[in-house]
C-alpha cells in the first residue's frame, strides 16, 4: 500500500525503523540544508532586484536556523550515530531540503524560486510523515510528527507567498 503525500503518490520505499538519535540527525541535516538553500535564494533575488522575495527567503533562512538550534539542543545528551551519505534514509540521493542545483540559475524568477522552495518543503514534510507512519517507537513518532507539523507550516507559508507573486 502506498502513502499519499503532499507531493502526490509516494514511491514504494523500504520501511526501516529509525531510532530517536537517527531522527534527530536527519532533522538537523534537513534544517541546515534549508538554511543554506534559503540564503542562496535570497542572494539570487537580491541580485535581480526583488527585495520583497529576498526578504522572504532571508526570513525563512532565519526560521530554519532557529529550528536547527532547537534540534542541536535536543541532541545534547544523545549519542548520535555516524552515518555515511548512503546511510541516510532519504527518498532520493539527497536530503529533502537540498535544492536541485540544476534548477538554480542566475535569471530565476521569484515564482520559480518560490516553487523550488515549495517542492523542498513538501519533500521534508513527506519525509517526516513517512517516519511517523513507519515507526513503532512512540517517541520517534511524536517527534517526527512535530517536525512534520513545522514543515507543513512552511508549505503553507510558501504557498501563500507564491500566490502573491
Amino acid at each position: 500500500m502506498q502513502k499519499q503525500s503532499i507531493m502526490g503518490e509516494a514511491p514504494d520505499i523500504p520501511t526501516c525503523e529509525m531510532s530517536l538519535e537517527e531522527l534527530l540527525l536527519h532533522a538537523l541535516v534537513i534544517e541546515l540544508e534549508a538554511v543554506q538553500r534559503y540564503k542562496q535564494l535570497a542572494k539570487m533575488m537580491e541580485r535581480i532586484g526583488n527585495t520583497k522575495v529576498a526578504k522572504i527567503f532571508a526570513k525563512m533562512s532565519n526560521i530554519e536556523a532557529k529550528h536547527a538550534e532547537t534540534i542541536e539542543e535536543q541532541i545534547k545528551g544523545h549519542n548520535l550515530p555516524m552515518l555515511t551519505p548512503s546511510q541516510y534514509r532519504w527518498r532520493g540521493l539527497e536530503s529533502p531540503e537540498n535544492a536541485d542545483s540544476g534548477r538554480l540559475f542566475h535569471l530565476m524568477t521569484p515564482r520559480q524560486a518560490l516553487s523550488l522552495a515549495l517542492d523542498s518543503e513538501k519533500r521534508a514534510y513527506d519525509f517526516f510523515v513517512d517516519v511517523v507512519d513507519d515507526s513503532t517507537d512512540e517517541r520517534v513518532r511524536e517527534m517526527a510528527a512535530e517536525f512534520a507539523a513545522e514543515e507543513e507550516q512552511h508549505v503553507t507559508w510558501v504557498e501563500e507567498w507564491l500566490a502573491t507573486v
